[in-house]
């Protein structure tokens, strides 16, 4: 058991910085995404309109996975997340001086980009500390964090902001901070690796189910955060409640990713994504029952609606790496991210739609029916005859391999601090 603790923090320990730098850029995300979403109901914007303006984020991260790699690739990690995070804080406050609806949209796009531009880079090093052997336990502490600091940046909306600027200060306070830990790594930029060129169709047709699936789960995600907010002010919720609510939801698809995750490894990934979304598909409906009643029900009702939405991404991507091959990994990873920034799109704009149409209680009903269609599809493409003898060979990682490139070995001790230590040794030694 020692030997285990400690072989757990010798993996860990370089790793503090960047899982400091990624609780504050994630708190900062989250708290910026239901800032937004209040503010543009106070001022009376519909929910239709909301629904758009929220999802040009979504149009900035597809542009993202396309072309920034080019910056990342010539600058550097380290100093592409330092210029897109510094970019980012500058655009947090510039919504505080005008509220307009093309005038939010295009700072969405901006922020979209900048902020799946500084994931990218995040999870480009991330990846240079991971193997085949701890990249599963390692990508889970990462989706932790993320999910540890959405959550915490949700409590965030009780603070007082007579004036109407304060949230904006502190989120870009947050971004400005995350830069810190980041910056103070001594970690070179590694190298780029050689990929093998693929398709959509042709990683269509190794895992439909996956390709789909990710698909769906940008849908559910992208709704959830982008409208989640909303929904839960327009079911009668106060301030206070509606942070709770958003809290307990990013919470429970922190808590839901390690057992479900765990189960996929064990039993076929298809079925475990189609069960949990049939699961989704009965219970999401239900909900509203208990959103608007006491505490105690609220909890559950929002870790339940958590659990179900965050679960899908991340079982999906480890599908598809069960089927294709190393060389293949980079080329679909970035086809995998696509494809839910699609879904992130599509689900803000078609969700608010519908919920401006027939009433607040049809995000829910959006979200079941989304799971709704998976189910049918999975069950559709699930062929024995032409899988016979699949077995899941990839652990479950919670985010997909880097969109840009792919890193077999670890890195040694990053930190400025590690390499004090270092030198501090050597000198006594001698």
């Amino acid at each position: 058991m020692l030997n285990k603790i400690s072989s757990l923090k010798a993996l860990i320990s370089p790793l503090t910085a960047f899982f400091a730098g990624t609780i504050f850029v994630s708190a900062a995300y989250g708290l910026l995404n239901s800032t937004l979403a209040i503010n543009l109901t106070d001022a009376g914007v519909n929910t239709f309109y909301s629904g758009i303006i929220l999802s040009m984020y979504y149009v900035g991260y597809i542009f993202a996975t396309i072309n920034s790699y080019k910056i990342i690739n010539t600058a550097g990690h380290i100093r592409a997340f330092s210029a897109y995070v510094s970019i980012l804080s500058a655009l947090v406050l510039m919504h505080s001086l005008y509220i307009n609806a093309w005038y939010w949209g295009i700072l969405r796009l901006l922020e979209g980009y900048c902020m799946a531009s500084a994931i990218i880079c995040l999870e480009s090093w991330l990846n240079t500390r991971a193997n085949n052997q701890n990249r599963g336990l390692i990508m889970s502490l990462y989706m932790i964090t993320t999910y540890l600091g959405a959550a915490s940046g949700q409590l965030m909306l009780n603070i007082p902001d007579k004036y109407g600027f304060i949230l904006f200060m502190v989120i870009s306070i947050l971004y400005s901070v995350a830069l810190v830990p980041i910056s103070l790594t001594a970690l070179p930029s590694p190298d780029i690796s050689k990929h093998k060129q693929m398709s959509l169709w042709t990683l269509y047709k190794i895992a439909p189910v996956g390709v789909v699936g990710c698909i769906v789960s940008g849908i559910m995600v992208g709704g959830v955060y982008t409208l989640g907010t909303i929904y839960a002010q327009s079911s009668g919720l106060s301030l206070y409640n509606v942070s709770l609510f958003m809290f307990f939801a990013i919470t429970g698809g922190m808590l839901a990713q390690f057992p479900i995750g765990r189960l996929s490894d064990k039993f076929d990934r298809r079925f475990v994504m189609m069960w949990t979304c049939g699961g989704v598909f009965f219970i999401l409906p239900w909900i509203h029952i208990f959103i608007s009643g006491t505490i105690v029900e609220l909890i559950p009702s929002a870790l339940l609606l958590g659990s179900g939405t965050f679960i899908l991404y991340p079982i999906c991507v480890s599908h598809v790496n069960d089927k294709i091959a190393d060389d293949e990994r980079v080329e679909a990873a970035g086809l995998l991210l696509m494809l839910q920034s699609l879904g992130m799109i599509i689900g803000p704009i078609a969700i608010s739609y519908i919920m401006q149409q027939f009433g607040s209680i049809f995000f829910l009903i959006s979200l079941s029916s989304a799971s709704g269609f998976f189910v049918l599809f999975a069950f559709k493409h699930i062929s024995f005859k032409h899988d016979v003898g699949y077995k899941n060979i990839t652990p479950t990682d919670p985010m997909p391999i880097s969109p840009t490139h792919i890193y077999p070995e670890l890195a040694k001790n990053d930190t400025l601090i590690d390499k004090a230590k270092s030198l501090f040794i050597h000198k006594n030694d001698k």
